[in-house]
């Protein structure tokens, strides 16, 4: 595995913490991005492809499991995004698939 790092969105939750666009935000059969009713994307089976479409929006947005395990869309604003290692990301996507 390689040290690179990748630039990730995140939202910041009611509570203060981080949720990051990782493989856990996975869905079922795949990742949903986008804003609901608009440009929503989903069941993009690889986490690379839809972290790449995620990071050419202008408002990043993703679907992920809340702390109940409900599905829902949150929004990231701009310019939080942070860098992840790579190496981390590919373990994580090895777990949940994607």
């Amino acid at each position: 595995m390689t040290s690179e790092f990748v630039k990730v969105p995140f939202h910041i939750e009611s509570d203060g913490s981080k949720t990051f666009f990782l493989p856990d935000c996975r869905l079922g059969v795949g990742y949903e991005i986008g804003q609901r009713n608009v440009d929503k994307q989903k069941h993009i089976q690889s986490y690379w492809d839809a972290l790449e479409k995620l990071m050419q929006m202008s408002t990043p947005r993703f679907r992920r499991p809340n702390k109940n395990g409900t599905p829902g869309t949150v929004t990231c604003q701009f310019g939080d995004v942070e860098e992840i290692s790579r190496s981390f990301i590919e373990a994580e996507r090895v777990k949940v698939g994607g």
